[in-house]
């Protein structure tokens, strides 16, 4: 899967909300919903734990803290 894209809250709360749209018009089952509504719980611990990262690398000077974005 080449196609990256940045995610934020905004993207997140966009997503959420075609999602219910399309449940309410029955475009979509329950059960996919359900299954989108994981990924977006799964995304949104992603974004916290990017933050608290990040306040922790502010927090505490010279802390070395392994990044994993850039191992492939």
């Amino acid at each position: 899967m080449s196609n990256k894209q940045k995610v934020n809250a905004k993207s997140l709360l966009h997503h959420a909300y075609e999602v219910m749209m399309l449940l309410k018009k029955e475009e979509i089952g329950v059960e996919d919903a359900k299954a989108h509504a994981h990924l977006l719980k799964q995304s949104n611990n992603i974004l916290k734990y990017e933050l608290d990262r990040a306040i922790a690398i502010q927090k505490y000077d010279g802390i070395n803290i392994r990044n994993i974005e850039d191992a492939e």
